[in-house]
């Protein structure tokens, strides 16, 4: 941070719609980030990676939770995913996350792995609205008024694991 020239830096922390939150817990797009980046190396042993991924907080249930969806590049064993879904629920370190799920103030994390090609189906849905391709970035925290995007995603769901990492 400082001055270039005579034009301040700033420094980018995130975007203002991009904060999972349930309770008391705050988790960023970094925190997100990370958890998924944690969680993909458990995927490097079968030889996969994770293609895109997004996330989404389900309140339609007490309690609510978080949903990740991941499009992975083939096809995961079953215990391997759960293993990354524990692993995305333990990565998230926020004091109010933690405190909040070890008295299940918070729901189990579940995640959603979705058919290939899903993540293309948002894009088309955004370009059909307009936005320009050069300026599209996949939303990484999907909020309620984005209806179309959670059916798109909900349709494509073909495997869901709810972690037990706090059990």
């Amino acid at each position: 941070m400082g001055f270039h020239n005579s034009t301040p830096e700033l420094k980018f922390i995130r975007r203002s719609s991009l904060l999972l939150n349930i309770n008391i817990d705050k988790n960023t797009e970094k925190d997100l980030q990370l958890a998924v980046e944690a969680a993909a190396k458990l995927l490097v042993e079968e030889k996969l990676e994770v293609v895109e991924f997004t996330s989404h907080v389900d309140l339609s249930k007490e309690p609510g939770n978080y949903v990740i969806f991941w499009e992975i590049s083939g096809e995961a064993s079953e215990e391997v995913l759960s293993e990354c879904c524990n692993c995305l629920d333990k990565s998230f370190v926020d004091a109010g996350y933690t405190s909040s799920r070890k008295v299940n103030a918070i729901g189990a994390l579940e995640l959603r792995v979705v058919r290939k090609g899903t993540f293309q189906k948002i894009l088309d849905h955004y370009l059909g609205l307009g936005t320009a391709v050069s300026q599209y970035k996949t939303p990484r925290c999907v909020g309620p008024t984005h209806n179309i995007v959670l059916q798109i995603l909900s349709e494509n769901v073909v495997k869901s694991y709810h972690s037990t990492a706090f059990n």
